[in-house]
């Protein structure tokens, strides 16, 4: 076999691609150093580790240092399984604080919040920017990808893991059931995107497949599979041991696991993977409430989440200052604040009608519609099916939307945490 030699080319490709992998790590790593600082300034100050991170990416783009170019129609893929991992290990983060034992009346307002909130903001979203001039199916996809309030970067107002259901605030309890449920919920609206995008209007070619498939199944069999693979992993955990008196260790890293072998086995059958990891979640919490292996596995599903976290908005960072909205027009960007200052509210405020909550806590609870990751998912993975018309208009609104709920929202927040919770 005859010896090939790299050219000096190949040499300096395989350097720059080295040097560009080192200086990630570094970026990755520093901040990550931060982190623990960032978290107990939260308390006290309206900065956060998704604004700080949005910051950070800005300012390492800026500098000549030759990284990946940050373009979310280019790296497709990469942004869909990043926010993929990084909205499942969130969805098991929140099912685990959730302490309180379900029931209809228990989880009234969180249920209303899918029902009529996020329906009717995915309606209005979709008429408003079909109206602004997107074609019919982009208009579907912005209203899916706008309307479900965020598990990732709403974290930081759900309940505590230490409460239980008679210390949950019902602002961070119906805030962080919303997040779980919803975020599931979305993705019926998105396949009817990507089928209205295929066949358009003419839904003899998709409806059927719609309501059966995508609508019923995968919803049903999601929550069947996240109940009963949560039943299975949680008397193997909290039972057999008692039996056999072995008791499991290193549990902490179990939570991932859980959250990727519920998630795998729902996909498989292709049901919803998000639904099954946060029924699969709550019902391993409610298995035995207070034993300790539920706060080990909150603490390592934290600060995975906050790694993932730190990537995705690094890179958002960098693709406002190397892309500067200029996909943006001024009726799109109009919509994002139109949809977090009134159209979330409006929407919010309907479910809460009717409880015992303080207006205070009511409008807490209809503003604080938190957007992030999980809309980066939704849109990367519609145009993961299909090619979508106007994708860079797309992304260029979802990212101000993300970027300015991260900023209002963390005010509001800060508010909300000093004079209501």
């Amino acid at each position: 076999m005859a010896l090939t030699l790299r050219t000096n080319k190949q040499w300096a490709q395989i350097e720059n691609s080295m040097e560009t992998s080192v200086w990630l790590y570094i970026i990755i790593g520093f901040l990550g150093l931060l982190l623990p600082w960032l978290k107990s300034l939260e308390n006290f100050q309206l900065i956060n580790v998704p604004i700080v991170a949005i910051l950070l990416g800005m300012v390492i783009y800026l500098l000549p240092l030759d990284l990946p170019t940050p373009d979310p129609i280019e790296h497709n893929g990469i942004i869909l399984r990043l926010s993929e991992i990084a909205v499942i290990i969130s969805l098991m983060g929140a099912g685990l604080k959730l302490s309180r034992t379900f029931s209809l009346k228990a989880y009234r307002v969180p249920i209303l919040l899918v029902v009529i909130t996020m329906l009717g903001c995915i309606a209005v979203t979709a008429a408003i920017g079909w109206w602004f001039g997107l074609g019919a199916a982009s208009a579907l996809l912005l209203g899916a990808v706008f309307a479900p309030t965020d598990p990732v970067l709403a974290s930081e107002m759900q309940v505590k893991l230490e409460e239980d259901e008679e210390e949950e605030h019902p602002v961070q309890f119906n805030i962080t059931a919303e997040a779980g449920i919803n975020d599931g919920m979305a993705f019926p609206f998105t396949w009817l995107a990507i089928w209205v995008a295929i066949y358009g209007w003419d839904h003899t070619e998709w409806l059927q497949t719609w309501l059966l498939q995508d609508l019923l199944y995968r919803i049903v069999g999601g929550l069947i599979i996240g109940y009963l693979f949560g039943k299975a992993i949680a008397w193997i955990f909290f039972e057999f041991p008692k039996g056999v008196r072995i008791a499991p260790k290193l549990l902490g890293f179990l939570a991932v696991f859980i959250t990727f072998f519920v998630y795998g086995i729902a996909e498989a059958v292709h049901a919803y993977g998000f639904i099954a990891v946060f029924v699969a979640a709550i019902t391993i919490r409610h298995f035995e409430k207070t034993h300790s292996f539920h706060k080990e596995m909150h603490n390592v599903i934290k600060q995975v989440e906050q790694l993932f976290i730190t990537i995705l908005l690094l890179c958002l960072g960098g693709y406002i200052v190397t892309h500067w909205f200029n996909a943006l027009t001024l009726p799109m960007l109009g919509m994002g604040l139109i949809f977090i200052f009134i159209i979330r509210p409006l929407f919010g405020i309907v479910p809460t009608l009717g409880t015992t909550m303080p207006w205070k806590q009511r409008w807490a609870v209809a503003f604080l519609g938190i957007k992030g990751v999980g809309s980066f998912f939704y849109l990367a993975f519609a145009l993961h099916e299909v090619n979508f018309p106007q994708k860079e208009l797309l992304w260029g609104t979802v990212a101000f939307l993300v970027v300015i709920s991260a900023v209002v929202h963390r005010v509001a927040g800060f508010y909300v945490k000093k004079k209501i919770l």
